[in-house]
């Protein structure tokens, strides 16, 4: 049976309450990277080809159940050259091997490499909600640049082992679509890739018939609660963690103000703390 690992990193919003960020990795070291990986490409004339460098992630794999908000990507960099320009992408897959699996793309954006970050890991922001029950495909790309010397990007790896097969897809080289490392005779390029996103919603605890209405919403969010129960405070947090709208003794909050997105709205009553996901449209 195949064994996955993921990484959770707490991240304090609130005292008493936690929204925890989870990094979904195929990797058993998902933060060291140690040596630079194969890539198509001649090192006698320079010629370097277009190359992607892939993983797949089973949502159910990690234990997730709900959707998945995506808000960064991680790769290591074996080596790269000044200004070579990488995009990364998320997309959903219709299997885990690869191989054979269709993708649908949800996410793209671009990094321009610095060779200071060689044997290190990259962290690229990159927003996307991928549906519960879903397999997640991520890949790292650099484009062909032809003879132009200093335009080389080498994928970061290390020897602590791995729980699902990387995949190349190199055309010039043969490999039209994704093929494992290890049936091109490579068995160590074990690329560092982790996918970074949030649980939201996430409650330490529950207050009876609680309706927060419209949601999505545009203008004026209602609060219904028994009057019984005192609202002490309500706070509305981005999925950074910054407080964007902070009220008290408020059953109706004004967010027109906000931007288009998922928010985390705090109530705190004198019968506990209660968290919820609310979408501003």
């Amino acid at each position: 049976m195949k064994k996955n690992y993921i990484l959770f990193l707490f991240s304090l919003l609130f005292v008493g309450v936690l929204t925890a960020q989870t990094t979904l990795t195929q990797s058993v070291d998902p933060l060291n990277v140690t040596d630079g990986g194969v890539a198509c490409w001649n090192s006698g004339d320079g010629t370097y080809s277009e190359n992607s460098f892939l993983r797949a992630y089973n949502l159910a794999d990690f234990g997730v159940t709900d959707d998945f908000e995506v808000s960064s990507v991680q790769y290591g960099q074996g080596s790269a050259d000044d200004g070579k320009v990488i995009t990364v992408s998320i997309y959903t897959a219709s299997s885990d091997n690869l191989g054979s699996a269709t993708l649908t793309l949800i996410a793209s954006a671009d990094h321009t490499s610095s060779s200071a970050d060689d044997l290190s890991l990259v962290t690229v922001p990159l927003t996307a909600t991928i549906p519960a029950g879903s397999t997640i495909a991520f890949e790292v790309t650099a484009g062909d640049s032809g003879t132009n010397a200093g335009e080389t990007f080498f994928p970061g790896i290390n020897a602590a082992g791995e729980n699902d097969d990387s995949y190349l897809v190199a055309v010039d080289c043969g490999m039209a679509t994704p093929t494992t490392a290890t049936v091109i005779g490579f068995p160590d390029n074990q690329y560092v890739m982790n996918v970074v996103g949030d649980v939201l919603g996430i409650e330490e605890y529950s207050l009876n018939n609680l309706s927060i209405y419209p949601n999505p919403i545009n203008d004026v969010l209602n609060i219904q609660l028994n009057e019984a129960i005192k609202i002490k405070d309500v706070k509305v947090y981005s999925i950074t963690g910054q407080i964007v709208i902070q009220g008290q003794n408020q059953r109706k909050l004004n967010v027109s103000q906000l931007n288009p997105g998922v928010y985390l709205l705090k109530i705190q009553t004198d019968r506990g703390d209660i968290t919820r996901k609310i979408i501003k449209s």
